[in-house]
């Protein structure tokens, strides 16, 4: 158990609301408290337009929050579909983004990613997907000792179902893969991150089980080393 208090950014079409009872759960698991970004589909949508500058600050401003609330030094970052590109860009680097430079891997000790879409084909609606990719290529500071953590859903196979492969080439030239039902398995993995694939496992509550569906779910995945004593209920590590 690491203390650093939790913060979740979700998904561009998830309100905040959505992911409480997946913060009672992480909290629950970890001992530590959790936040949930105030980000909206609204501003997901307004981003499109006008850029994604506004959406990363309400996660700086999170994390700001949550940090000057806690003894701690670092959080720790959950993203959750896009949210997880918002917290990639909030951990930045020196290239500026939108006119503005962040450095949230000073403030970031582990940054865990669920069904985002970290590598897309050469697309224009994917492109800011690929700026992010450009500005801030894979796990970027783990060197400096901030921990990537990439987790996939195996619950679809495009092969077989003409829906997920429809949602897949969103992403991919081919759809024929296995994914969350959203996302393939393999553009949700960042590269040089640790990675996990869960089988079973949906993108969100609507396809079926979740990553964040109940505790055995979450408990597939949490870093055992951010679990407060004892919280583990038996070996479910995938």
């Amino acid at each position: 158990m690491s203390g650093a208090p939790i913060v979740i950014v979700g998904g561009a079409t998830w309100w905040p609301a959505s992911y409480r009872n997946f913060a009672n759960l992480l909290q629950e698991i970890s001992g530590s408290d959790v936040h949930i970004a105030p980000t909206t589909p609204l501003d997901w949508v307004l981003g499109y337009f006008r850029g994604f500058g506004q959406l990363v600050f309400e996660v700086a401003s999170t994390v700001d929050k949550a940090l000057l609330e806690s003894e701690a030094k670092k959080a720790v970052l959950v993203g959750h579909s896009a949210g997880g590109l918002a917290c990639r860009v909030y951990i930045g680097g020196d290239p500026p983004y939108g006119g503005r430079r962040y450095s949230g891997h000073r403030r970031v000790e582990t940054l865990i990613t669920l069904g985002t879409p970290q590598t897309v084909a050469d697309r224009p609606r994917l492109a800011p997907i690929d700026r992010v990719n450009e500005l801030f290529p894979g796990a970027l500071h783990t060197d400096s000792g901030l921990r990537y953590l990439s987790v996939a859903g195996r619950a679809a196979d495009g092969a077989t179902s003409p829906r997920a492969r429809k949602r897949y080439e969103r992403y991919v030239e081919d759809g024929r893969v296995a994914g969350d039902g959203v996302v393939p398995v393999d553009v949700a993995l960042l590269p040089g991150s640790e990675s996990q694939v869960l089988e079973g496992v949906h993108h969100n509550r609507r396809l079926g089980r979740w990553y964040g569906s109940d505790r055995e779910t979450v408990e597939l995945w949490w870093p055992e080393e951010l679990r407060v004593e004892g919280s583990l209920v038996g070996d479910t590590r995938a």
